[in-house]
């Protein structure tokens, strides 16, 4: 089942819905329609190559999931299939395809997880295609997971300084702000009766000025995602999933918007790794 996300009050009960990709259900979600422009991001110069690295390809299992988001998009649902470059950058993503000539950043991952920020090539999805220069803000950033088999029903675990995409400009502000800014965070997991709880926030400065996106929710089954604050009404938050990283260890991943102090809103995905 799809469902796209247009109107924040739809996506809000679609998210919450097991049947939903955005609500982590067993479906997938549609991206919405493609957005052109800079958006009031200033440019800059062109991208050149792939950047960032990956220890392994990551090992798509049976229920792998991935979130991709943009500009005029947000994306999440079942990885149905996948395309992983020598690079390391995942050029398709169920039916989400980068080609031509084609840059991906901020290049991360291993067998169990894999992150990037598509910068420059050909995007087409389902919705239709578009060209990103690489030049604006412009770009889409991805990362695909495995969902564990199951919750642990109790204990804490202690979790990585995290891995970021840069995050790009997305809206408001001054109109003058720069295409990218630089994010950290912070992450806390718990489990329990209800399932996982999340704590922490990523945090996101460009142009002198900050903001951040609060993680803190309780994502309640493996196939799910929680969204927080106002991550889909034109806001800061984020779109929370739980990930397996095998050997008893579990990822916290998230794409986000944060709204900075001056107005201007940037968005793109986290990674934490938790272990005992």
């Amino acid at each position: 089942m799809t469902s796209k996300l247009l109107i924040p009050s739809i996506l809000s009960i679609a998210l919450l819905q097991a049947c939903g990709g955005g609500g982590g259900g067993d479906g997938g979600a549609a991206p919405a329609a493609s957005t052109s422009g800079s958006a009031g991001g200033s440019t800059g110069t062109p991208a050149s190559a792939d950047s960032g690295s990956v220890s392994a390809k990551f090992a798509a299992g049976a229920s792998s999931r991935y979130q991709l988001v943009g500009v005029g998009s947000q994306t999440f649902g079942r990885l149905d299939t996948s395309v992983q470059a020598s690079s390391g950058a995942m050029t398709k993503l169920s039916d989400a395809v980068l080609s031509g000539n084609s840059v991906t950043k901020d290049i991360s991952g291993d067998a169990s997880y894999a992150t990037g920020r598509w910068a420059a090539g050909t995007v087409t999805r389902s919705s239709g295609s578009e060209t990103l220069s690489g030049t604006d803000n412009r770009a889409y950033h991805y990362i695909a997971l495995n969902s564990p088999a199951q919750f642990p029903t109790t204990g804490s675990l202690s979790c990585d300084a995290g891995a970021f995409t840069t995050p790009t400009y997305k809206s408001g502000g001054s109109g003058t702000s720069p295409n990218t800014g630089s994010a950290s965070g912070s992450a806390t997991l718990s489990f329990g009766t209800g399932g996982a709880t999340v704590g922490g926030a990523v945090n996101v400065a460009a142009s002198g000025s900050a903001g951040s996106a609060t993680l803190g929710t309780t994502v309640s089954s493996t196939s799910s995602a929680s969204v927080t604050g106002a991550y889909l009404s034109g806001g800061s938050g984020a779109a929370v999933q739980i990930g397996d990283a095998g050997g008893g260890a579990f990822l916290v991943a998230a794409s986000y918007a944060a709204t900075l102090a001056n107005g201007a809103r940037y968005i793109g995905v986290a990674r934490f790794r938790c272990a005992a």
